[in-house]
């Protein structure tokens, strides 16, 4: 049987490989510092996660490490001293897509929703796969004789210029990962020209000014889809944002589909649906197949997550860190609940990150009542010489001097507030690629008046 070495299992991306490579019948080991519902997870599939006394060896086919796993590590180090294939996930993703029609998100903002999207889609006409960079059900299962293959794909480290998609789709190009691109922002939007040339059909958002920019550039058919722009190939005619989720009346190829209702929130994802459609119907997949898999969609876990409802307090939870992702999910909040009081939980994620972006990260705050700000999630980052959690916090209250903006030093300490400032009717959403998800539960707690 043959063996493959996971370095930082754990992680979303890394748990769907294992799961992959289990499902193709590979022997799988995972390595990783945590211990948690992931590792338990996988050693119920058969993965031998954190073996005793484990040495790789010739029997090792190869080993494949996530972003957080340094160069350095031994186990990297004792395989190339034996000759032993070493990839980075996106390699590893590269060569199990050979063999399928892959339909490729890429993106800055709202990849794992639209992949979700169209993986739900393409599902209910042709067999297919997933590989979606959060937890999704679409994830749970891989089929070796699938005829497509829909993948979100990464441009923090390159390796989404490793794809050959059939269809490519771009959501946005924006500022972030830029210290994989000597901190240019030309030599991103260079690797999405790539990206875009050496997609077969190619999928753009008309209303992202960057992507449509780069897009121009391209001497082949591009197929547009816009929220605000009627004469593009596929556009909305008519929506409306309730409590519970969007209604809307889309057009594409001049066709308009009935009226669909889905589960989610914001004009953000509003854009990912006009993009599904869109591929959907590049794919012959009908109105009736959209319709039935839109309106059973559920979002990735930590998309703006439902968690619950306390005292009338309704408490979401979302993966957002970027101020492009905090301002559209903070919008989507307020669009869909108007006269509610907002308490943000923000959790800073990586000293390179908030470097990078600065006082940028306190931008969307506006659109909060309230705002709650927790140390820097570091993973396993090294500390950057003035970044500090008191600047993050004072980028935050200097540039919302209106806002009530409070430091809180740990999740306990951010139910005990949110208890005392939220009133029945308010939304409470905590934010960050982190672990600020545990938060809700501290939150939910205290709102019941539990320790």
């Amino acid at each position: 049987m043959k063996k493959v070495l996971l370095l930082g299992v754990a992680g979303v991306g890394m748990k769907r490989l294992a799961e992959i490579y289990v499902a193709l019948g590979y022997s799988v080991y995972g390595i990783d510092v945590k211990e948690n519902e992931t590792t338990h997870y996988l050693k119920g599939l058969g993965v031998d996660i954190n073996p005793k006394e484990f040495e790789v060896d010739p029997s090792i086919e190869k080993v494949v490490y996530s972003s957080a796993i340094p160069l350095d590590n031994p186990h990297i180090l004792k395989a190339k001293e034996l000759g032993i294939p070493v990839e980075k996930r996106g390699e590893a993703l590269a060569e199990l897509s050979k063999g399928y029609k892959s339909i490729v998100v890429a993106g800055t903002h709202g990849k794992t929703t639209t992949t979700s999207l169209i993986a739900e889609v393409v599902g209910k006409k042709f067999l297919s796969n997933a590989y979606i960079g959060g937890d999704h059900y679409k994830n749970s299962r891989f089929l070796e004789h699938a005829e497509y293959f829909v993948i979100e794909s990464d441009e923090s480290d390159k390796t989404f210029l490793l794809l050959t998609p059939k269809i490519g789709v771009v959501t946005n190009i924006d500022k972030d990962h830029l210290n994989a691109y000597d901190w240019s922002f030309d030599k991103l939007k260079d690797a999405f020209l790539e990206f875009m040339k050496h997609s077969g059909k190619l999928v753009v958002n008309r209303d992202d000014a960057n992507a449509f920019e780069v897009s121009k550039l391209l001497d082949k058919k591009v197929y547009y889809y816009s929220l605000k722009d009627t004469s593009f190939d596929a556009h909305i005619l008519d929506y409306l944002f309730e409590k519970d989720g969007t209604s809307f009346i889309a057009q594409v190829f001049g066709e308009k589909t009935p009226l669909i209702k889905v589960h989610t929130f914001g004009e953000q994802n509003l854009s990912n649906i006009l993009a599904t459609i869109l591929v959907g119907r590049i794919l012959g997949v009908n109105f009736s197949e959209i319709e039935a898999a839109l309106s059973n969609f559920s979002m990735p876990k930590r998309r703006l997550q439902y968690i619950g409802n306390v005292r009338g307090v309704t408490i979401f939870d979302d993966h957002a860190d970027h101020p492009t992702e905090v301002e559209a999910t903070l919008k989507a909040i307020r669009l869909h609940n108007p006269n509610a009081s907002i308490i943000a939980v923000f959790q800073p994620h990586r000293y390179t990150r908030v470097f990078s972006l600065k006082e940028e990260i306190a931008r969307p705050f506006y659109l909060a009542d309230y705002v709650i700000v927790l140390p820097i999630y570091t993973a396993f980052e090294n500390p950057i010489e003035g970044i500090t959690n008191e600047r993050v916090f004072d980028w935050i209250k200097t540039l919302n001097p209106n806002k009530n903006v409070f430091f809180a030093s740990n999740f306990e300490s951010v139910g005990t507030l949110v208890s005392r400032i939220a009133k029945a009717g308010d939304v409470v959403v905590t934010l960050g690629p982190g672990d600020v998800y545990l938060a809700t539960e501290q939150i939910m707690l205290k709102l019941r008046g539990e320790r």
